[in-house]
């Protein structure tokens, strides 16, 4: 362009004609063009044609006079072409002189015919007349093109050389960036500023090209150019989505189909298109947001119909009834149920929910609106739990009038195992069993063991003809069978097959969840970890490319507890924690016992007590501690305290666990090896004879047929022996058991009291914790464990026989008082916390003290550990 201008500057005219397409630079380039030859002395003179005034006469050259930097003299109205250019070709005989025009497809026919004479008359004059257009597919303007000395300049797109140049002054062209932003402009200058502003202001991480708030912008004001029916093809294209070619958009805007083609072919010069779509997923929400809403619903509805008339797929129609968020036309209901049906088998949850959602509000018959609502169910559990409970509670309404059939018990049965309600779960399974039709067996496995999962029990027997004839019922029975006897029996070889045929023969859902995880935590209790991590990883992947979240969440926390039985501390708590993140606290129901669980004792075994206390804080469902994952929580807590040097609270939480374990023991007595913490905690307190008799009731227990609680309570006897009572051999037997259970943490535990036991400077076990934490000052052997009511335990005597210990026993109501206590309480509080009165608190702390053997209450808030952390 430069040397242009000097061409004509030394007496040599020329026209230039500057085309590209829409927003490529051209403005900018003439603008520039007239500053520099402003600069250099020359007269220019500018004008810009636009579509309202491409009917008015003369409109071109009025501009290009107002708009003069010298004023022309001899041009006045009514304008001839001879006189008009001699007093330009006289002009330009004095001085370079420069005219531009900007978007001459857009000029008066009078201008055009003026200009085009002009053009044959500027061989030996100092004139450079410049001209734009668009780049359209179609045609050519004026004809200026045509005639003598007319260089042609086309604008391409900005190369990526371009735009890393614009990152490197700014200092942050990362690896690979140029090119992502590239290809999301299409190398068109205003949306490559658009997205380089948009990374500059932080909305791109670690090199990611984004779309923010720049680039919308970009995205609008390209549309509201002046060419003809950008906005409507592009408007119509975000509506119709990617199924939208030049027919549809043509039939939803009224527009020639062959114009409609034109426009497609502009918006993909312009970088907004690709392959007829646009290049990034935001700017279909860009073209749409400052629609009118009224207009956004209008054209929705208007994009279903057509869809639903040309035969599209349910999930293209129901886009635009959800969009439009109305379902008037009869046709709509079903499209709207086709097309959640497919979303739901391709893992589109949010879509699905959504079609279901807009249908249900539609559905008039009783029988579509539950079976919407159980679609519903199955849709929102896999992320919201806690968000279907209006579905089921109109479901739970049909079941009251026996209008519910075997999907719908199912869902019902899921809500209530999910939420530890036993009542309903039980109601549930009956439903299950006495409705119409034979009931698949690997369902009825699935929900047998998620029933075994939760509550540790079997589901009571439900009469059911049908059932018993299932053809294929005896395989899936002998495998259920197989795997409960884990926590009846212990691990074996039949076990950890039965395990292996769930997991390999069971695809990851809300109906499998929990026979998916008691498979995994068989193979784990049998010291299979490599392979129960293995499963972990492999159905936490498929459940988060299925954007299950319920489900990944699960599953990780399964993973948290192996990572953490193999004693990788540090990274089970992460895991735990991620997966504690992933729901909100409603949404775990009972079973957040398990990621809360792993991550206790993660952070009891890093001694990072202060976020061990945090997890306590946290609240968790009552019905929590009715369920397995509850025991298994409780006994953390204990632990927690027992780590913390109150092995009193630690007693009550062991206590709480034996209570709970009364309704289970008969069936499932290696499910929680209380005994063997109990055993531990008395310890503490310095007495081995109960000790020992726990440890021994757990190894008579256990056997081998349980390693890990064999290994616990190995480990408790040998602590609550003498070295000359072989506590050497009792340990080394524990670490054998630990490294059988594949249970790496306590293994560790173990071997470090080994390793204290060959220190010289111990003469004794007294004090030695597996856990490393520092002994307790020695107490008199007469401090007994805290008993689960008011009746003493027996304790052994040195002639065999056994005596009740009533005197030194601590009751659950003394222990209440004597926690307040501890805290600083005074009996009046007390009283008015516990509903007694103030003597019988002071009844309790006096036998308290007698007990303890201590004098008053500085003593106990130090035997209690509360002066060292509280929580």
């Amino acid at each position: 362009m430069r040397s242009q201008f000097e061409q004509s500057s030394a007496g040599a005219g020329r026209v230039v004609m500057v085309s590209g397409g829409v927003a490529s630079g051209k403005t900018t380039l003439l603008n520039d063009l007239l500053d520099e030859a402003t600069a250099a002395g020359a007269v220019t003179l500018s004008a810009t044609g636009a579509p309202d005034e491409q009917r008015i006469e003369s409109a071109i050259i009025d501009q290009l006079l107002a708009n003069s930097s010298t004023p022309v003299t001899g041009a006045a109205k009514p304008y001839t072409a001879l006189g008009l250019c001699d007093t330009l070709q006289g002009l330009a005989r004095e001085r370079p002189t420069v005219i531009c025009v900007d978007g001459i497809h857009y000029a008066d026919e009078t201008s055009v015919r003026i200009l085009l004479q002009l053009q044959r008359r500027i061989r030996s004059v100092k004139l450079l007349m410049v001209l734009s257009r668009p780049e359209w597919p179609r045609g050519s303007p004026a004809g200026f093109d045509l005639q003598h000395r007319c260089y042609g300049v086309r604008l391409a797109p900005l190369p990526e050389q371009t735009i890393a140049a614009m990152l490197d002054a700014a200092g942050h062209n990362h690896s690979g960036l140029a090119a992502r932003l590239h290809a999301l402009s299409g190398g068109n200058p205003m949306f490559a500023k658009a997205a380089v502003d948009d990374h500059l202001e932080g909305l791109g991480h670690d090199g990611r090209a984004v779309a923010g708030p720049a680039y919308a912008q970009a995205v609008w004001a390209f549309l509201h150019r002046s060419e003809d029916h950008l906005l409507d093809v592009a408007t119509a294209l975000a509506v119709l989505g990617e199924c939208g070619d030049a027919e549809l958009i043509a039939k939803l805007t009224g527009i020639d189909a062959d114009a409609v083609v034109d426009v497609l072919a502009v918006l993909e010069q312009g970088g907004l298109l690709a392959g007829g779509w646009f290049r990034h997923p935001d700017a279909p929400t860009a073209v749409l947001r400052n629609l009118p809403t009224t207009e956004r619903i209008r054209l929705h509805r208007a994009a279903a119909e057509l869809k639903y008339r040309e035969a599209a797929a349910a999930t293209e129609v129901a886009s635009n009834l959800v969009s439009a968020g109305e379902t008037s036309a009869e046709w709509s209901l079903p499209i709207l149920r086709r097309a959640a049906e497919r979303a739901l088998m391709a893992d589109d949850i949010a879509f699905a929910t959504r079609c279901l959602e807009l249908g249900l509000s539609a559905a008039s018959d009783e029988a579509e609106q539950r079976s919407i609502h159980l679609s519903i169910v199955r849709s929102t559990w896999r992320v919201n739990p806690s968000g279907v409970l209006p579905h089921i509670s109109a479901l739970a309404a049909a079941a009251d009038q026996g209008e519910l059939d075997q999907a719908g018990c199912l869902a019902l049965l899921r809500h209530a195992l999910w939420h530890g309600d036993r009542q309903n779960a039980l109601r549930a399974h009956e439903l299950l069993h006495t409705g119409p039709g034979p009931i698949d067996p690997q369902i009825d496995t699935a929900v047998k063991l998620a029933f075994h999962w939760h509550f540790g029990q079997d589901l009571p027997q439900v009469k059911s003809s049908d059932f018993a004839t299932h053809p294929g019922a005896a395989p899936w029975n002998h495998t259920a069978h197989s795997l409960t006897q884990t926590w009846r029996q212990g691990s074996s070889d039949t076990t950890k097959a039965s395990a292996e045929r769930v997991l390999r023969n069971s695809r990851l859902g809300d109906t499998t969840l929990e026979a998916i995880a008691m498979a995994i935590s068989a193979l784990a209790h049998g010291g299979n970890c490599d392979r129960a991590q293995w499963w972990c990883g492999r159905l936490a992947k498929e459940a988060r490319q299925r954007g299950a979240t319920s489900w990944q969440a699960m599953i990780e926390a399964l993973r948290a507890a192996v990572v953490l039985q193999r004693g990788e501390v540090t990274k089970a708590a992460e895991l735990a924690r991620s997966a504690l993140d992933m729901l909100s606290e409603p949404n775990w129901g009972v079973s957040i016992s398990h990621p809360l669980t792993t991550l206790l004792m993660a952070d009891i075994a890093a001694g990072t007590f202060a976020s061990a206390a945090e997890t306590l804080r946290r609240p968790v469902p009552d019905a929590m501690l009715e369920t397995v994952g509850g025991l298994w929580f409780l006994r953390a807590c204990g632990h927690f305290y027992l780590a913390t040097k109150r092995p009193l609270a630690a007693i009550g939480y062991f206590h709480k666990v034996q209570r709970l374990m009364r309704t289970r023991e008969e069936s499932m007595p290696l499910l929680v090896p209380w005994r063997s913490d109990l055993a531990e905690a008395t310890l503490r307190l310095g007495n081995r004879t109960i000790a020992r008799d726990l440890a021994n009731q757990q190894i008579e227990l256990a056997h081998s047929s349980n390693p890990f609680a064999h290994g616990l309570a190995l480990r408790a006897l040998a602590l609550a022996g003498t070295p000359a009572e072989g506590s050497r051999s009792l340990l080394e037997r524990a670490a054998k058991s630990f490294q059988q259970a594949g249970h790496q943490l306590e293994l560790n535990r173990t071997l470090k009291v080994i390793a204290q036991l060959q220190n010289p400077e111990r003469e004794r076990l007294n004090g030695l914790a597996a856990d490393a934490i520092e002994a307790p000052r020695p107490v008199p052997a007469s401090r007994l464990m805290v008993a689960q009511d008011a009746r003493p335990e027996p304790v052994a005597r040195e002639d065999g026989r056994s005596e009740r210990a009533e005197s030194v026993t601590l009751s659950e109501a003394e222990l209440r008082v004597a926690q307040l206590a501890a805290l600083g309480h005074t009996n009046r509080q007390i009283s008015r916390r516990l509903f007694i009165t103030i003597s019988t608190v002071e009844q309790h702390l006096t036998r308290t003290y007698r007990k303890l053997d201590i004098r008053g209450r500085s003593a106990l808030a130090h035997e209690l550990g509360y002066a060292r952390i509280s929580i």
